[in-house]
């Protein structure tokens, strides 16, 4: 897969493409003929929530399923890995890229194993790499789960053809698992900005950020002249149930830690799509959370990126006017790449989700989950001698946690909020033999006018780790934050 950095440099050559391709659908689409439609008052650039679309249309008969285009599907991903290998080979010279047929047949019979390649690459550039893979046919028709073979055999292919380093089984996870929530959550917010009816600079600023979100949508849209389509009507795009988003900027202060900037800005993005509390919420991903870090300074800027999707969900008490109780279950990708703890997942979670009104537009909300992670990716604590035994510095292994949460929630804004977790792995690769992960966090906001709140938290984590070779080691770090907030609905 295209490294990091590359990838970044093709976001941008994607993010050209994107605009031009706008500007041309927005003078196309204003030499159309089609009628305006009625618009709202005033320019949103999210459309007004409303439930999901029933699986039936008027009358109970069952709504048309989109058209499922599956040789533009299979040839959007050939030509993603193709493209991805060209660049690898002819721009930038990789070793790994000089293919040939003896290479894919030295492949074939070495099989899997886990590779060392950097922390960042493994965990966030192999998902983001799998995000192009599943809106390949996402983007032609295909549903959630129709869409994750076609990234396990995208992945697939790349470890066996395009590369002469032996197949990752490491890669193949991230990038199945990490591809098939950043990919649906792309494509999700993507659609939210879609309008057909959109003409002049409105078009151009939704289809580029739209292509942004999701490039290989971009390339369907494209193919199929979707792009500069002029119609009468929004077209048959997802809309959530309900959409918040939160900016929140400040400052955070690490108490103890081995290695940490002791004081760091801080710039969180937080996306909550639907609610798993909506009746209408029927299909994976309906709802979803997705949060962002960015932090300076520190060792890496990116610091943290989680995403929780529903996949599925049955409600307890479908009759009750009061509170609900739902079993809910999510697929989960977490990212932490920070100063006092490295840490990846690609996790499933399972359990019971209470909502209670207390009056006055004030929700008492709590979740207990347990946690099944197929594959963990943890920092070790003797880099020196881990570097020569498996080439880098973490370790790999399943994991299995437990997560509860409690949280003050009026008209969207979390007022107070309380959460734990505990979180073990056995090293499967690496030089660790188990750890366990403690984390605490207690939030709380204040509201001071319209959008705007005020905010701070304490967190504390610690982690202990056994090795046959070397001492347990026990490590903890507890920070405060401090911020303001900015809310869009």
């Amino acid at each position: 897969m295209i490294r990091p950095v590359k990838m970044m440099q093709t976001a941008r050559r994607l993010a050209a493409v994107a605009l031009v391709a706008a500007a041309l659908a927005a003078r196309s689409a204003r030499a159309q003929d089609a009628p305006l439609s009625p618009g709202p008052p005033r320019f949103r650039l999210f459309p007004e929530a409303v439930p999901p679309p029933s699986p039936k249309g008027p009358g109970g008969v069952p709504a048309p399923k989109p058209e499922k285009r599956f040789w533009m599907a299979a040839g959007e991903l050939l030509g993603l890995e193709v493209v991805s290998w060209g660049f690898n080979r002819y721009v930038m010279g990789q070793d790994y890229a000089h293919i040939s047929s003896e290479t894919v047949r030295n492949n074939v019979q070495a099989g899997f194993a886990f590779d060392n390649d950097k922390f960042t690459t493994n965990q966030l550039g192999h998902a983001i790499g799998g995000s192009f893979y599943f809106n390949a046919p996402r983007s032609n028709g295909y549903s959630f789960w129709e869409s994750a073979p076609f990234v396990l055999a995208g992945s697939y292919v790349w470890e066996m053809v395009f590369e002469t380093q032996s197949p990752s089984l490491n890669d193949l996870v991230n990038t199945t698992f990490g591809g098939m929530v950043s990919g649906e959550t792309a494509y999700r917010l993507s659609q939210m900005l879609l309008d057909d009816r959109a003409r002049g600079g409105e078009r151009v600023l939704r289809e580029t950020a739209a292509a942004l979100l999701n490039p290989t949508q971009l390339v369907t849209r494209l193919t199929t002249g979707d792009l500069w389509a002029a119609r009468t009507e929004r077209g048959d795009y997802l809309v959530p149930s309900g959409f918040v988003a939160e900016t929140d900027v400040g400052w955070r202060h690490f108490v103890s830690s081995r290695r940490a900037n002791p004081d760091q800005a801080l710039v969180t993005l937080l996306a909550r799509y639907g609610d798993p509390f909506e009746r209408a919420v029927s299909r994976p991903f309906d709802s979803f959370e997705a949060s962002v870090d960015v932090s300076m300074p520190s060792s890496a800027w990116l610091t943290h990126v989680e995403i929780r999707g529903l996949l599925g969900g049955w409600d307890l008490d479908p009759g009750s006017p009061g509170g609900r109780h739902v079993l809910g279950f999510f697929i989960d990708f977490d990212y932490t790449n920070n100063d006092t703890r490295i840490f990846s997942s690609q996790s499933f979670r399972f359990g019971l989700l209470s909502m209670r009104p207390l009056g006055k537009g004030v929700e008492l909300r709590a979740e207990a989950l347990g946690v099944v992670a197929p594959l963990v990716a943890l920092q070790n604590d003797h880099t020196d001698e881990s570097h020569g035994l498996v080439g880098r510095v973490y370790d790999y292994g399943p994991g299995a946690a437990v997560f509860t949460a409690i949280r003050i929630r009026r008209n969207e804004l979390d007022l107070a909020t309380l959460t734990y977790s505990v979180f073990w792995t056995h090293t499967s690769n690496g030089i660790a033999r188990n750890s366990s992960i403690q984390s605490f966090r207690a939030e709380a906001r204040a509201p001071v006018a319209g959008p705007l709140a005020v905010g701070g938290s304490w967190s504390w984590g610690k982690r202990i780790s056994t090795y046959d070779e070397f001492d347990t080691f026990r490590t903890d770090a507890t920070q405060w934050r401090a911020f303001v907030s900015w809310m869009f609905r």
